[in-house]
């Protein structure tokens, strides 16, 4: 047993071997190491690999790629601020490439510090992934592996203060455009030592000029945290935006061995309007949109030798809802001319048709603005930014403050279906839709237009628009539209969908969608072919008659049954003109009512050709009826056979011709035998 132990052991030993590497790193930060307050600066990160092989033979084959041993391949470094009140700006992770064994790679990473950051020493960690390789023999062949190894090196870091700094405690102003105003500011001595004669300039950039008698504030002696308030006049120019602008805070002092040096902090001044305006929605309507999908059929691709199929598809399209919102807008401010309003929304499936045009607008005057949105966009609350661009009274273009305005889309339309009347509704017929519409509004609506869509090709809307001039608050009206159902349809439930066009209080054309439901029965009315009998011979008038059954569910009213012949079959009684080239011609003949389960017979007179062979001939059958509402259908036609018998060589008039040839022989032999008789005597 020791002996197999011992075989197998030296058999593993022979078959594998490999080197032992090991990649380590020293981290360290160039520079200092200190951050303060409010830095906003790249740090260097020094990386160097300090990675060593043990037990490696190094012979003229294996010396070749000790170095790549010892390399930190496809090296990423990331850095982790862990709690520090740090914010790396910088795209993490970075990518170094190969770093070799005793070379040093660098790690630039930009940070902010907070500008409240608690001062004292901060750890972070640096987290460097890589690839190692490594390599072995098996079985007297080198193989060499990647595996992806990581490593984890923490840094010090502190947050100290400068020894000369400031910060902005406060700052308040009452800036209008065109006017004078003044700017009030607080600073505080945020560094480690104290400043001496602290003068306080004020430094802007136009529309924002300084007083010259009032940009410069002498604050004195300045200890460490001792705060000091500073006045200063600005003026602005006329046609500044109602924004804010830049302005620089330069203080200028002297160190405690009497050396002058300056610091400079910026801050932003807002500029109010002078024509401030304010608005307010009075009444708004919106509905969402409906998306539908429609079946098509692209070109037909081969399935196979001969064998094509078209291939059919649904589209997907929306139809967008148009509401309105109206804002009444007043202007706090002075007279303005060329006002004009425009309306914006966030979300780009809901837009503002117009901008309404207000012209001169004075100061304390309100304008009633008229808005027309059209959606795409869910139902929902949406916010929408009002503003007016408009003209001083100098002439300069101005564009006011934002106005935020909330508008609610709504699911359902004004019009609210009450009820659904469908008439012979039914597969392969033209029926009828009844719709009794309310109007859910505090207003009246008017001039409105509705019109049907059919999403299915299987069904197809007849007349699909119905109009109503008027729909009082509170009323209700009725609307009709007619719709074939193809012969393909399967019975079930479909969907319309019903395009509301109207006007409301002033506001035209708004548009809302909603959807119907429509239950399509089997076929209502459906004949069946019982029997078709026939009494039929060449170059004679015959007789033939069908029996009908109506097999479905609805009352046939003034009921045709046709009957289609071709030559050498003919109508009797009919022209001969469509028998000479061939053509089809009917017979008609009055049923009458016909209720469901109904037994009809319709009987025809039919010519045969005297060149007709005994045999079956064909004949389409169909059946003309009239709805409840007196609309006309046609059943799909039938094919049956009638049957021309051969013409028998004795006929009753041949009979009756032998008949009487034989009464006229008889009566000659009796009279020939008479005639001898009285001549013998």
């Amino acid at each position: 047993m020791r002996k197999t132990i011992f075989i197998l052991a030296m058999l593993l030993f022979l078959v594998s071997t490999s080197n032992g590497s090991e990649i380590k790193f020293h981290v360290t930060l160039s520079g200092s190491g200190e951050l303060h307050p409010g830095d906003d600066k790249p740090i260097t990160i020094l990386i160097q690999n300090e990675g060593k092989v043990t037990d490696f033979v190094i012979n003229e084959n294996t010396s070749s790629i000790l170095p790549l041993l010892t390399t930190a391949k496809s090296l990423r470094v990331e850095l982790d601020v862990g709690n520090a009140p740090i914010t790396i700006q910088t795209h993490q992770p970075l990518l170094l490439g190969d770093l070799p064994s005793g070379m040093v790679a660098r790690a630039l990473f930009r940070v902010r510090v907070s500008e409240n950051a608690k001062l004292g020493d901060y750890t972070l960690n640096l987290k460097l992934r890589y690839n190692k390789v490594e390599y072995s023999i098996l079985n007297q062949t080198p193989v060499i592996s990647y595996r992806e190894e990581s490593d984890i090196e923490s840094l010090k870091v502190s947050i100290t203060k400068k020894d000369y700094d400031f910060s902005i405690v406060s700052l308040n102003s009452s800036l209008i455009a065109g006017k004078e105003g003044k700017v009030d500011v607080v600073i505080r001595n945020t560094g480690k030592r104290d400043m001496y004669d602290a003068i306080l300039i004020i430094n802007t950039t136009p529309p924002i000029s300084p007083n010259p008698k009032a940009m410069t504030a002498f604050l004195g002696d300045l200890e460490v945290n001792r705060e000091a308030k500073a006045s200063f006049k600005v003026f602005v120019l006329e046609g500044a935006l109602n924004q804010t602008y830049p302005v620089s805070f330069i203080l200028k002092f002297k160190t405690s061995s009497d050396l002058p040096l300056a610091l400079a902090k910026s801050a932003g001044l807002k500029i109010e309007d002078k024509a401030t305006f304010t608005a307010r929605v009075v009444e708004s309507l919106l509905t969402s949109p409906q998306t539908i999908s429609r079946q098509s059929t692209s070109s037909p691709s081969k399935l196979g030798i001969g064998m094509q199929t078209p291939e059919r598809r649904a589209e997907v399209s929306t139809i967008p809802s148009r509401g309105f919102v109206r804002v009444i807008i007043k202007n706090n401010g002075e007279d303005v001319r060329d006002a004009e309003a425009v309306l914006k929304f966030s979300n780009p499936l809901i837009q503002a048709e117009n901008s309404p045009y207000i012209g001169y607008f004075r100061h304390g005057e309100e304008r009633d603005l008229l808005f027309y949105i059209k959606s795409s966009a869910p139902p929902g609350s949406y916010r929408a930014t009002l503003f007016l661009r408009y003209k001083n009274m100098l002439g300069d273009e101005e564009v006011s403050k934002p106005i935020f305005i909330d508008i609610e889309e709504k699911s359902e339309s004004p019009v609210k279906i009450k009820e659904i009347i469908t008439r012979n509704i039914g597969v392969g017929l033209t029926g009828s839709i009844v719709l009794s519409i309310e109007n859910t509004l505090n207003s009246g609506i008017t001039n409105a237009e509705f019109t049907a869509v059919s999403p299915s090709p299987a069904l197809t809307i007849l007349s699909p628009v119905s109009f109503v001039e008027e729909i009082i608050e509170g009323g209700r009206r009725e609307i009709k539209f007619r719709i074939s159902v193809s012969d393909d349809a399967v019975n079930g439930t479909y969907r319309i969908y019903l395009i509301e066009r109207y006007d409301v209080d002033g506001a035209e054309d708004l548009v809302s969608i909603s959807s119907i439901p429509i239950v399509i029965q089997s076929k209502l009315a459906h004949f069946e072919l019982l029997s078709v009998k026939s009494n039929l011979y060449p170059d004679e008038t015959g007789s033939v008659e069908v029996e009908i059954r109506n097999s479905g569910s609805f009352v046939a009213h003034d009921t045709v049954v046709e009957l289609e012949v071709t030559p050498p079959l003919k109508i009797a009684g009919g022209g001969s003109l469509g028998g000479m080239f061939g053509a089809s011609n009917a017979g008609k003949y009055f049923v009458g009512t016909l209720k469901p389960g109904g037994r009809a017979i319709a009987k025809f007179r039919l010519d045969v050709d005297k060149e007709a062979g005994a045999g079956s001939y064909p004949v389409t059958i169909k059946v003309k009826y009239y709805d409840s509402d007196g609309y006309l259908h046609t059943s799909n036609p039938i094919t049956a056979s009638v049957v021309v018998k051969e013409k028998s060589m004795i006929t009753p008039v041949t009979l009756t011709a032998i008949f009487l040839a034989l009464i006229a022989i008889l009566a000659g032999i009796k009279f020939a035998r008479n005639r001898k008789r009285k001549m013998e005597r």
